[in-house]
């Protein structure tokens, strides 16, 4: 379920999907493998002062649109998946081209947890060894790649 919904979000640049009023395929995957007001995170650094937090697949866009709104281009290879019980941990390798040219690229991570076969919530993180923390597995790497 976590892979289905992470190849919708893989399978493209980010940016142009949010645009695109057409592409339905994260709306269609979180329907159908969420819950109807799955939780989303997005937790950037300092974990509690740097949170946005919503609900159902209109939140996952919005939260989105915002994370992504400083780049022209954003896309999201998944590394490694990691089973943690009702929780499943990716690692992502992140890419962006910013507005007006300069590309930054860094590993981030994402928590989702699954209660009944679905979706209950899920939390992008840029640090990996706060992810990881969150689904209570211990990281022994120390810069968080």
């Amino acid at each position: 379920m976590v892979e289905a919904i992470q190849g919708v979000l893989t399978s493209t640049d980010v940016v142009a999907a949010l645009e695109d009023p057409g592409d339905q395929r994260a709306r269609r995957a979180f329907m159908e493998l969420a819950e109807p007001e799955f939780e989303v995170a997005m937790v950037g650094p300092g974990y509690v002062s740097a949170r946005l937090e919503s609900t159902g697949i209109d939140g996952f866009i919005e939260a989105w649109r915002d994370w992504t709104s400083p780049f022209e281009t954003y896309r999201i290879e998944v590394e490694e998946m990691i089973d943690a019980g009702e929780q499943v941990v990716t690692l992502v390798a992140m890419t962006g081209t910013i507005a007006g040219g300069g590309e930054i690229a860094a590993p981030g991570a994402a928590v989702w947890s699954v209660v009944d076969g679905r979706v209950r919530r899920v939390e992008f993180h840029l640090d990996r060894n706060v992810a990881l923390r969150a689904a209570g597995l211990e990281s022994d790497d120390p810069n968080g790649s």
